[in-house]
């Protein structure tokens, strides 16, 4: 599908009452302005991509898309932009994860410590995969990953399926056995 076709089956599903995959969330917050797009790019140094950035202009900021839904750009508790900062900052003990890279955000919480991260370094947005402090690259661009939701195809498993090695982390309890 192109970015349009994307765009146009997301639309339809939130005209539809369907914006996430929980059933409780059946209304979404207004877009987010341009002023509000063009600050979070300040911020993280990278343009969000093409189909993620008009999502958040043109549909909604936050509150669409896979499980409960992208975070807004901005928000006290989960807004990705704070998240992004918050994290770049903290002063983080050897054992815990490192910083996600410079322009990577924690774009949807799946819960129990799993996220899908947005890498805006690449053009069309690499997507990762977050487990309790494991992150691992997927084989994924951002258009492939929505497609993969709205053709409902998008699970746990099929994200452990698409992890590759490269500049992915695991933490140091990874070799240990139980």
């Amino acid at each position: 599908m192109t970015d349009d076709e994307l765009f146009e089956a997301v639309r339809a599903r939130v005209k539809a009452g369907r914006p996430t995959d929980l059933t409780a969330a059946l209304t979404t917050p207004e877009p987010a302005s341009l002023d509000t797009v063009e600050d979070a790019e300040r911020t993280i140094g990278f343009r969000l991509p093409p189909l993620v950035r008009r999502l958040y202009l043109e549909i909604a900021d936050g509150g669409v898309g896979p499980f409960d839904g992208f975070s807004p750009l901005n928000g006290e508790e989960l807004g990705m932009v704070n998240g992004y900062l918050d994290y770049l900052n903290a002063e983080l003990a050897p054992e815990d994860p490192p910083a996600p890279p410079p322009g990577v955000l924690f774009l949807c919480d799946f819960g129990c410590a799993m996220w899908v991260l947005l890498d805006c370094r690449h053009p069309e947005g690499q997507m990762w995969w977050w487990e309790e402090g494991d992150r691992h690259k997927l084989d994924l661009t951002f258009p492939q990953w929505m497609q993969t939701w709205l053709d409902g195809h998008l699970t746990h498993k099929y994200m452990e399926a698409r992890q590759l090695q490269d500049e992915s982390w695991v933490g140091p309890w990874a070799d240990e056995q139980p």
